[in-house]
């Protein structure tokens, strides 16, 4: 199979398999709700959110480790790949056992002196720290098995371990709805669990199927590339410092100035925008390899190619869904939900433009990570994210409502977005008017007349499933044609009409037989 026609397969498998999980995980939060109450779900969101900042970096451990192993494949060298596998390996396991380490000395800290939770919760609240640990040190050890899986763009198989997840965590909504054991702990154990089983199938996959799984520490360990690895690790842990920082921050002001039922509305905000969002990174994931592995191969005028595609269409498909979801928030919510937290609308609706402003840009960002020139970047870009928690505390301070830490997260995205375009230009070579013209404004023009016509039925129709339903499908016309007839160039669309053929091609053949 070709790259291209490899990526848009691969997308495909991404957005069969977005559906079925995303139906099973809106469902699935709505039982967890149900069945834990606003408060002891706002104390597992705000309690996983800590662990989540204590471990930022095995998130910077997982880029750097997909991005080795996808520019070490485009070389072709077995050996190299072997090493690179076998080092980053090496590598998670050491970090594993540092933040594990890290994790319980700061969690004592961050309950005696910084948590604000119910004297009759702290009892549960800990002890679901203790899974969320243990969750963090399973998922950090078993980073580098996913790395090769997504290097090898083998998407079947994690589509159909994300949805054996989803279908797992589903039976664990199920049961916290007839048990009458305690519930908040009930669901921390079910949640590692369920983490440890995902883990384990991957492993032995990758095991049985990669040669470059074999484990021989002794002969594969690269000094030299670990070295590289960690240097490369440690200015991307700016990165993720930054995000995961500014988010748990944002949950520890919030519980600081408002309490943990803020923090509820928080975390059905991030569950709704991270479903919404989970559709343009499925486009990431399937095209980013083919965009590390340009660059391993020497061709920088075709990763910057990839670059310019995937801004354009991860856009496009964020957008599909995004629109109607800010447009429709407290029908959807509503309906999602029985009880819907004070502040979920506005800190939902928020969330996703702040999501679709950076949208515009991430996509370089990858291009960065793959010419692997990122000190300058990721320290210039988390500084500016780091403004969002300062800034957003002197708005508490000075008697400001919990949706200003949102605004000012939206500032910053802008800022961001001319930042980014500047450092693309000055590190990966990218064309500023090249990108702007070929990427951006494909994407920006058929926005804003989607969402200027979605949003007029509003003013003369009632909310309602119908209304819905209109909004959703002129926004998804106007989108696919303003694409289809000015957006895509006529290489993409010979592409994309190659695969279908080969798809209905297979289908009769199968109904033949």
């Amino acid at each position: 199979m070709k790259a291209a026609e490899r990526v848009i397969f691969n997308t495909a498998i991404l957005y069969l398999r977005l559906i079925i999980v995303m139906i099973i995980g809106l469902f699935t939060t709505r039982l967890v709700l149900d069945a834990l109450g606003e408060i002891n779900y706002g104390i597992y969101t705000l309690v996983a959110g800590v662990v989540g900042m204590l471990a930022i970096l095995q998130s910077a451990m997982a880029t750097t480790s997909m991005r080795y192993m996808s520019h070490s494949i485009g070389t072709g060298n077995k050996e190299v790949i072997a090493n690179t596998f076998n080092t980053t390996l090496f590598l998670h396991i050491v970090i594993g056992f540092i933040i594990l380490l890290f994790i319980e000395v700061g969690g004592y800290f961050m309950f005696e002196y910084f948590l604000q939770i119910p004297d009759d919760k702290l009892f549960d609240a800990k002890v679901v720290y203790q899974f969320m640990a243990l969750t963090t040190f399973v998922t950090i050890i078993a980073v580098p098995y996913d790395a090769v899986i997504n290097s090898r763009e083998n998407l079947l198989l994690l589509s159909f371990v994300d949805i054996l997840g989803s279908v797992l965590k589903l039976a664990l909504a199920i049961y916290l709805t007839i048990t009458n054991l305690n519930l908040l702990i009930i669901y921390g154990l079910g949640m590692f669990v369920v983490q440890f089983i995902l883990r384990i199938l991957k492993r032995h996959y990758s095991i049985r199927n990669y040669d470059e799984c074999k484990i021989n520490f002794k002969r594969y360990i690269d000094k030299v590339k670990l070295k590289e690895i960690l240097a490369f690790t440690w200015w991307n842990l700016f990165g993720s410092i930054a995000s995961v920082s500014v988010m748990q921050m944002r949950s520890l002001l919030l519980n600081i100035f408002f309490g943990v039922k803020v923090n509820a509305a928080e975390g059905i905000s991030k569950t709704a925008s991270n479903q919404v969002n989970t559709v343009s990174v499925n486009l990431t994931r399937a095209i980013n390899p083919q965009l590390v592995k340009s660059e391993g191969a020497g061709n920088r005028d075709r990763m910057l190619q990839i670059t310019n595609i995937s801004t354009k269409f991860s856009i496009l498909l964020f957008s599909l869904f995004a629109i109607p979801v800010i447009i429709e928030t407290p029908y959807l919510l509503n309906l999602w939900l029985k009880d819907v937290p004070e502040y979920a609308v506005i800190f939902t609706r928020l969330t996703l433009i702040t999501l679709l402003i950076s949208k515009f840009t991430f996509e370089i960002t990858n291009a960065i990570r793959a010419v692997g020139r990122i000190k300058e970047f990721q320290l210039i870009e988390t500084l500016l994210y780091v403004l969002n928690i300062p800034i957003a505390y002197i708005l508490f301070k000075q008697d400001y409502s919990p949706e200003y830490i949102y605004y000012v997260a939206i500032v910053i995205s802008i800022l961001t977005t001319f930042y980014r375009l500047y450092i693309g230009q000055k590190i990966a070579n990218l064309k500023i008017k090249n990108f702007i013209n070929n990427a951006l404004m494909p994407s920006v023009v058929p926005i804003i007349l989607a969402f200027i016509a979605s949003f007029l039925f509003t003013n003369f129709l009632t909310s309602s499933i119908g209304r819905l339903l209109i909004i959703s499908l002129t926004n998804i016309s106007i989108l696919l044609l303003y694409f289809y007839f000015f957006a895509i160039s006529t290489y993409e669309k010979t592409v994309i009409g190659s695969v279908i053929q080969k798809v209905r091609a297979k289908l009769l053949i199968w109904k033949r037989k």
